[in-house]
């Protein structure tokens, strides 16, 4: 810890005794938590429109979702993983339920029995409530840090999972499946002398090969860049502080000015010594949309936000909402090239994933604002970029309403041959639909519309499994 980080952090206010909707906008709306896991089947879903009958399978979403009082240094990163499944099948909406995550800190609160631990937990464990994947048969909800918990499709909680022991370090809730091998690419950051792991398991699921990647300070990295060739991790101005972690705070970082902004570009099979780092302007991106090799280049689509964790201890704070950006790298020169590509306010960055890894035309992500009242980020409308035309569609999905991440399906050969489907709250319900949009005609009138008597809250991430 250096002077500076101490001297910063040493002036942050100590978090207030107990947190409320009244003080923190992040438990505000539909940012607040459900109370109850619920169970609904097809006679209690009114569907509005046709289901596409190709479109088969779970919509998976997760988020936090604090199931006790809200404690002191709360966070909106941090609460108990809830997943909500919607099950789309034969042009039928057939079920919803929404369960949390079984960790040992639910057991305490809510008396939910846990699931088995694994004996590699680290010391720092998330519940995971970041993301939800598939990969070698398996269903994992992933955490910020610390390992994944596997589930079945009824939203059980199996265990926590280690890869068969061979996982004995924190696992990203960003892992890269690549479309060609099946492989699944993905890093872990940690708190310990070693800050930095990448990892890589086969596409049946086995880990065979971790590598330790040297960094001067343990950074938040959220996500990374992966191309066919090649990863990209982001070394950001947002560093772990220890003191901030004594004063109570549950997500204890802080940015750091003094922190050099660099992206550090590996062979996919290289290690340490084989990283190439690149300093680039401060900023912070949680989320890239896609990465791809343009012969010694790299093409990085990014959405950047200006700062981070500088003001807010409860959620991300804006004075300016993020932007779509393309990173232009050229390992050799050293230089990172910065293009923005579109100037409207956005988050939760999506490609179709039979790209990720390879060059894409088409992007989906969420219309953003800020919220005057608390400068946390309001979600809107969702968009299409079309990043060969330079173009951006909006769907309009009515006032009073508000998206979440829409996820791309494929059904068929082209880019954009598809479905969009993505949870949108209803204020004037307090309830939320599931819209499910023709990729080809995203702005016109939606194929469908799942309208849910209950509410999924603003969360992070989800997929179709």
């Amino acid at each position: 810890m250096t002077a500076t980080q101490t001297t910063a952090s040493a002036q942050a206010p100590a978090p207030s005794p107990s947190y409320s909707a009244e003080t923190d906008p992040y438990l505000r709306g539909n940012f607040a938590p459900v109370a109850d896991e619920s169970s609904l089947l097809e006679h209690e879903l009114e569907v509005e429109g046709e289901l596409p009958k190709d479109l088969n399978g779970l919509l998976l979403r997760n988020g936090p979702n604090p199931a006790g009082e809200v404690p002191a240094g709360h966070h909106w990163f941090i609460g108990d993983a809830m997943l909500h499944a919607i099950e789309l099948r034969e042009g039928r909406a057939r079920s919803y339920r929404n369960r949390w995550v079984r960790t040992q800190a639910l057991e305490q609160v809510k008396g939910l029995a846990a699931a088995p631990i694994s004996p590699h937990q680290p010391p720092i464990q998330g519940s995971g409530n970041v993301n939800v994947v598939q990969h070698g048969g398996r269903i994992l909800a992933l955490p910020e840090v610390g390992l994944p918990y596997e589930l079945d499709r009824e939203l059980a909680t199996r265990r926590q999972y280690d890869f068969g022991g061979a996982l004995r370090s924190s696992m990203t809730a960003h892992p890269k499946i690549d479309p060609v091998s099946g492989e699944l690419l993905f890093f872990g950051y940690d708190f310990g002398p070693v800050h930095l792991r990448y990892h890589r398991a086969t596409k049946d699921g086995t880990l065979d090969r971790t590598v330790e990647i040297s960094t001067p300070a343990p950074t938040m990295i959220h996500d990374f860049g992966v191309t066919q060739t090649r990863v990209v991790f982001m070394d950001l101005p947002v560093v772990f502080d220890l003191q901030l972690v004594a004063q109570g705070y549950r997500m204890p970082f802080r940015w750091d000015d003094d922190h050099q902004a660099r992206l550090g570009v590996m062979p996919r099979d290289g290690g340490d010594a084989d990283v190439r780092w690149i300093e680039i302007e401060p900023c912070y991106v949680y989320h890239p949309l896609n990465a791809y090799d343009d012969g010694p280049r790299i093409v990085m689509d990014v959405v950047r936000h200006e700062r981070t964790f500088d003001i807010s201890r409860s959620g991300p704070e804006h004075t300016s909402a993020p932007v779509l950006v393309r990173w232009t790298i050229d390992p050799a020169a050293g230089t990172v090239r910065s293009q923005v590509i579109s100037e409207r306010g956005q988050e939760f960055p999506r490609v179709d994933p039979r790209r990720e890894t390879l060059p894409h035309r088409y992007g989906y992500a969420v219309e953003t604002s800020i919220d005057e009242r608390g400068g946390n980020l309001a979600f809107g409308n969702l968009l299409k970029h079309d990043l060969q035309r330079g173009t951006t569609e909006v769907h309009d999905i009515g006032p009073g309403r508000q998206a979440s991440e829409g996820v791309f399906v494929p059904a068929g050969a082209g880019e954009d041959d598809g479905y969009v489907v993505a949870p949108v709250y209803d204020a004037a319900r307090n309830a939320s639909d599931v819209l499910v949009l023709d990729a080809r005609n995203f702005s016109k009138k939606p194929l469908a519309i799942v309208h849910l008597p209950v509410r999924i809250p603003f969360g992070f991430h989800g997929n179709f499994v």
